[in-house]
């Protein structure tokens, strides 16, 4: 069950967007309405530099990492850990 449990916290963690979450905090220009229109830490670099860049990077590794920390605390199996990963990159890649 702690698995299962693990996997939807690896997807939800990976489907948010620490592109769009900076830009509001830091109250640039939304990266989806500039650049290429893709909210990634490329589009982020042109629109608005590289050091907001690096932090959307940092945001999108921690949310990976932050995945497997949880799963790790559940006490799931290193099969499962794969899963969680791989949870966390799809939701990156085809978030909520």
């Amino acid at each position: 069950m702690m698995g299962i449990i693990s996997i939807i916290i690896g997807y939800v963690l990976g489907s948010l967007s620490g592109a769009i979450i900076l830009s509001k905090i830091k109250k640039t220009a939304d990266p989806r309405s500039t650049g290429s229109g893709n909210a990634g830490a490329t589009n982020v670099l042109r629109s608005s530099g590289l050091s907001q860049a690096t932090i959307v990077m940092l945001i999108d590794i921690a949310k990976g990492l932050l995945a497997i920390i949880i799963a790790r605390l559940f006490g799931v199996t290193a099969a499962t850990l794969s899963l969680v990963a791989l949870a966390a990159v799809i939701g990156h890649i085809f978030p909520v």
